[in-house]
């Protein structure tokens, strides 16, 4: 958890690199791990996406130039805005399809700074899977289609209760980070960690809202 918070300083999330590093920061969380019976639905293919974005930047394939248009989230937008028109790829034009990863990746942002906020504040009586489907309806319900709602739904019954869950949380935490029970995650978590992902939600919302891009197919 602190580990994600000091690799994830705002000025720093201008810079694309830094949004494939947060998803990779969530493994050592647990989060994807021990939520990995909903990934396939909230947050599908994400190592695809992010793959995608690397290789948007890979000298070895594309043309220094051409990577430069992929060093930061501004670039990237300004560069693909003539790609569309009315949120729709433009007939006869090849999309490089970053913005549209990136936002798929900053939705999923949402539903995992929403679910931690519920895990920590919401009363002890609510299960995980409570928690999860109330951040799911807040984020990413609304971009998916019936069929994935529905699959959704059924995949938060399978989730462990919420004491295994936070345990889980704590018990990843790397000791160097002398984050070792949960009262002192809890505090980091309300003071540094969902500050910054709030501050990072926001700072590419306005990007992609900007662009225009907040509604890409």
């Amino acid at each position: 958890m602190r580990i994600l918070s000091l690799n994830f300083i705002v000025p720093v999330i201008m810079n694309c690199p830094s949004w494939c590093e947060f998803f990779s920061f969530m493994s050592p969380l647990s989060l994807l791990d021990t939520l990995g019976r909903i990934m396939h639905f909230v947050m599908k293919d994400v190592y695809q996406k992010l793959s995608s974005l690397d290789d948007l930047r890979n000298s070895t394939k594309h043309p220094s130039a051409f990577c430069e248009n992929f060093k930061t989230l501004k670039k990237m937008c300004s560069f693909e805005s003539d790609q569309y028109e009315d949120n729709r790829p433009k007939s006869g034009v090849e999309c490089t399809m970053g913005c549209r990863n990136l936002l798929r990746l900053h939705r999923a942002l949402l539903f995992i700074t929403n679910l931690f906020e519920r895990v920590g504040t919401d009363p002890p009586e609510k299960s995980l899977s409570e928690l999860a489907k109330t951040a799911y309806d807040e984020s990413l319900s609304v971009h998916h289609p019936w069929a994935v709602r529905q699959a959704v739904s059924v995949a938060f019954r399978l989730l462990p209760n919420r004491s295994q869950f936070v345990a889980s949380i704590v018990a990843t935490q790397p000791k160097e980070c002398q984050l070792t029970d949960e009262a002192s995650c809890r505090e980091y978590l309300f003071n540094v960690t969902l500050p910054t992902l709030r501050r990072v939600y926001k700072l590419t919302e306005d990007i992609l809202a900007n662009a225009k891009m907040l509604e890409l197919p």
